[in-house]
């Protein structure tokens, strides 16, 4: 008799398949194919041209099947993402660190490097619920990073899942395949300084201009060590946290706050034409002041010139006397 303990968990097929806990196929007439198999190819084919060119079609191409063949091994493409989700997760993290910033910088650069391998996994960025083994893979080799640190079990996770938003956003925001030459190149002339005052100046020295990869890491390192020092500061005060209101995702839809966050741009726009009237009135006026001194210092040494000159030609009439 089967016992509740003894029944393996009801999951999605993807996820019983991370888990091992999935019914194995029927070998097809023709060739043995594997789930393994497929994935591997679904991850090639991701790794050379992007998640997007994913297709079952282009995946059952790669192992030499009829596309149909496939669903026998996973049941649609959803599946199929999740799979490839936690293979090309796989991080083994040596742990090497003999504090817990090193630690924790070591796991980054790892999981960093996972997604350097993969850069499609930052489309696919991560829950807060990590559900297969390599994603939890991760969690537990962060939480061994933790390991020590005077702060609450609870607020350990929340760290790590802040800390695996930074990676897969800084990967993401840190690809340019996207973007259109063209479009960079305009960028200069369409971000103005009436639109966009404060942005305008860095795009024209070439923010956004296209660069090497972060191939020294300094982007991201420079994110991560105020991260970890956010962390340490927070560590060293040892206060409870402030209560975080959640906004309602409606209220960014609301006429009045929308009116209202029109109306401080607008009167930000005002005050920028005003200190830039300003700036311009000091200017104005310290060149005038200058030009004043100039004309005091100019006239006081034409006055101590023609001194200057009398004392001489009375010199020179009292040593003709003499």
């Amino acid at each position: 008799m089967t016992t509740e303990h003894d029944e393996s968990p009801h999951l999605p097929h993807a996820l019983a398949l991370t888990w091992g806990v999935a019914a194995l196929p029927h070998r097809g007439p023709k060739r043995e194919l594997s789930t393994e198999r497929i994935v591997e190819a679904a991850i090639e084919i991701a790794d050379a041209d992007g998640l997007e060119a994913v297709s079952m079609g282009k995946v059952a191409a790669a192992v030499g099947v009829a596309p149909m063949s496939l669903y026998r091994y996973v049941t649609g493409k959803d599946d199929l993402l999740l799979l490839m989700f936690d293979a090309a997760s796989e991080v083994a993290v040596p742990g090497v660190g003999t504090t817990w910033r090193e630690r924790v910088k070591e796991w980054a650069r790892f999981v960093r490097a996972t997604y350097d391998a993969h850069p499609w996994l930052a489309d696919l960025p991560p829950s807060a619920t990590p559900t297969t083994p390599n994603r939890l893979a991760i969690i537990e080799a962060g939480l061994a990073a933790l390991e020590g640190v005077p702060a609450p079990d609870r607020m350990k996770l929340p760290t790590l899942l802040l800390l695996l938003g930074y990676i897969a956003l800084y990967s993401r925001a840190s690809s340019d395949e996207s973007v259109d030459d063209a479009v960079r190149r305009a960028l200069p002339q369409l971000v103005t300084d009436d639109r966009f005052p404060l942005l305008a100046p860095a795009v024209r020295a070439g923010a956004f201009a296209r660069s090497e990869a972060d191939d020294d890491g300094r982007g991201f390192g420079f994110g991560l060590s105020r991260l970890l020092d956010g962390i340490e500061r927070w560590l060293e005060c040892n206060v409870p946290d402030e209560e975080f209101e959640r906004m309602p995702a409606a209220i960014v839809a609301d006429k009045q706050v929308r009116d209202a966050a029109k109306a401080v741009a607008e009167a930000r726009e005002r005050l920028r034409q005003a200190e830039a009237k300003a700036a311009d009135a000091v200017a104005k006026a310290t060149e005038r002041l200058r030009a004043v001194e100039a004309k005091t210092e100019a006239a006081e040494a034409r006055a101590a010139a023609k001194a200057d000159l009398k004392a001489a030609k009375a010199e020179a009439k009292r040593a003709k006397r003499d």
